[in-house]
Order: structure tokens, then sequence, then C-alpha cells
């Protein structure tokens, strides 16, 4: 595991929580300033303010939108992960009987062990400590897997079944890295520091150009910021696979139906 970022290791609740209190800041102030320039050049450019708000909000909506996209495809991923390392453990288990009893034992002895594992590794949540204990007890299993399956492999009456079990294996193993990987892979905190940055000019210059009005009309305002703050907490949710609301708890059940295999 990589060393953990500052927006990365905050709650996604509570970094959506400062940011609406922030937006409804810069609502006020940007309203405040806007009335006293107004009041200081008795007059507002109306047309070109609501040129720039336009603007403004087209690429808030943008950029809402493409970090929602990178956060789901991240998530699909992960899901189609999980998924496809449960199949790959499966087929290397059933492959297992292709030998005599006593190999085929000690082989089905170490998968349950690889496989209880790797079940740990995802149950450990955002214990990082425990997560990386399960991965390191799972590549134990899995080189031992692989040291028998290679030795057997010199063994001409074990040669057919072993040339079944070596891919099986290979395609397990090498899932797991696609899985960290994946794991890895998340929204760079650039792009969420900057989709911040301008949710809350887009806050200030709302504030700003509504100087121009009678009165802030808050109910708007409140539910521009709620519902700005709202996409954007499924958007950090949806790229914490190990906390949050959106959790790969469905997929995650396709490794504990292999139990089953025992």
């Amino acid at each position: 595991m990589v060393q953990q970022s500052f927006i990365y290791e905050t709650a996604a609740e509570v970094l959506v929580a400062i940011l609406m209190v922030l937006m409804l800041v810069c609502i006020y102030v940007g309203r405040m300033i806007g009335l006293k320039r107004i009041k200081a050049q008795h007059e507002i450019e109306a047309v070109s303010t609501g040129t720039a708000i336009s603007a403004m909000l087209g690429l808030l909506a943008f950029l809402l939108a493409f970090t929602f996209s990178m956060s789901a495809s991240r998530y699909d991923t992960r899901r189609e992960n999980i998924v496809e390392e449960a199949n790959a453990i499966g087929t290397a288990i059933l492959r297992a009987d292709l030998y005599p009893d006593e190999e085929r034992t000690a082989f089905r002895s170490d998968f349950r062990q690889y496989l209880e594992a790797r079940i740990r590794y995802f149950e450990a949540g955002h214990e990082i400590e425990e997560a990386l204990k399960a991965k390191g007890e799972a590549d134990n299993y899995g080189t031992q897997l692989w040291n028998r399956a290679t030795k057997l492999s010199q063994q001409s009456d074990h040669y057919a079944a072993t040339m079944q079990m070596i891919p099986a294996l290979n395609a397990m193993l090498d899932i797991s890295t696609t899985r960290l990987m994946a794991e890895l892979a998340r929204v760079p905190d650039s792009i969420v520091s900057m989709l911040f940055a301008l949710s809350l000019a887009t806050a200030f210059y709302l504030g700003y150009s509504s100087a121009g009005k009678a009165r802030l009309d808050w109910f708007v305002a409140v539910g521009f910021c709620v519902l700005t703050s709202v996409v954007v907490y499924i958007t950090l949710d949806l790229d914490r696979p190990r906390r949050g609301f959106i959790q790969l708890t469905g997929s995650h059940q396709a490794m504990v139906e292999l139990r089953k295999l025992f």
C-alpha cells in the first residue's frame, strides 16, 4: 500500500460538510463585495456578470461530470476484478481434483488458506495494517501453491494435470496484482482540489451577481450548495473502496461463495 494523501485520509462527509459551509460563506462574501461595488460605482454590469456566471456554472458542471465519470469507472473496474479473481480461484481449486488424493489434499489445504487470506484482505476495510497482513499471508500461500505445481510438473505421471494447473495459478496470482493496482488507482488529488476551488469560486460569483437584486434568494443558494455537495460526496465515496457507504460487498460475495467448494 502507498502512503495515503490528506484528502483521501479525511472522511468524505467531513470534506463535503466543509465545502458546503465554505460555499455558503463565499456566496455571502460575494454578495457583500458586490453591494459595496454597486454603492461605490452606482451601477453593475449585469450582462457581462451573467455571462461569466453561466460560463462558470457550465465549467463546474463539466468538471463534476468528468470527476464522477472517473470515480464510477474505477468503481466498476474494482467490482469486475473481484468477480474475476473469484472465478480464477474457483478454477484453480477445481483443477486440484486432477491430482491423486495425496496431492489433491495438499493443494486444497493451501487453496483454503489462500482464499481465507484474500477474504480477510477485503474485510479488513480501512485497517491498512490488517489488509497488508492478509495480503502477505495470501502471497505466501500463493508461493507455496506455485512451488508445488512446478515441482509436480517435473514428474511425468503428473505432467498432464500440472499443465492445467499452472495456467490457472498464473491467472489467479496475476489478478490479485491487478486488483491491488485498481484499488490504488484513484481520482488524482489535483482534480479533487480543482473541483473544490471551482465550486467555491462559482459560489462566490453567484453571490456577487446577486448584488444587483434587492435581496438574495437563499432558498436557491442553499439548494445549489447542497446539490453540488451531494454530487461531490458521491464522487468521493465511489473512489474510496475501503470505506464509505458505497461498498463492493455484493461483488465480494463471489469470493465468500467459494468456501462451499471445501
